[in-house]
């Protein structure tokens, strides 16, 4: 795990809520934060391996019906303090990497049409998200979790930078067509 990887932090944050499997991890990822931070499975089970060797998480075979033995990790001690030192910590700066937005910085070299297409699936795809955002929060509202707080606070900002990134990209839309 490079000082960059923030793999071990994304499990032990899991598993700081629930003990879980490989598999419920990367499910809670896709259902959580991959909006904004996501893992692939790649990642996932190496990560794991190596936060038991290291001792921030415990590992039990858990027999299931069907004949096969899931594991199921839990975070120990030393994989609290672990997580917490790091959320204590100031936040890396992130790297922003928009493809959409790099192709649109170039777009003088494609036709007018091809740039409003790329608009209006963008606009797509964010009226989406936002749609996805809503069902998330409707459903969070209605449980009791000690965690509820922090998801929702990281929800409203994927809620408010959707709806900003709708305003402009509408916006723009329109100044394309215009012009």
């Amino acid at each position: 795990m490079s000082e960059r990887s923030r793999t071990k932090y994304i499990i032990l944050g899991m598993l700081s809520i629930e003990p879980s499997s490989g598999y419920d991890i990367t499910q809670s990822i896709k259902s959580s934060t991959a909006y904004f931070w996501s893992e692939s499975e790649g990642q996932i089970y190496p990560t794991l391996a190596k936060c038991v060797a290291n001792g921030l998480a415990t590992c039990k075979e858990d027999p299931e019906s069907n004949n096969r033995t899931r594991k199921i990790y839990t975070i120990t001690p030393k994989g609290e303090k672990v997580l917490n030192e790091w959320l204590e910590k100031k936040p890396q700066e992130s790297l922003v990497r928009n493809e959409f937005l790099l192709k649109l910085f170039f777009a003088k070299n494609i036709s007018k049409e091809k740039i409003l297409a790329h608009l209006e699936t963008f606009i797509r795809e964010e009226k989406a998200s936002l749609d996805a955002f809503e069902k998330i929060n409707k459903q969070l509202i209605q449980i009791e979790d000690p965690h509820k707080p922090y998801w929702l606070a990281s929800l409203n900002y994927g809620i408010a930078t959707t709806k900003a990134a709708l305003e402009w990209a509408q916006n723009t839309l329109q100044v394309f067509k215009k012009s």
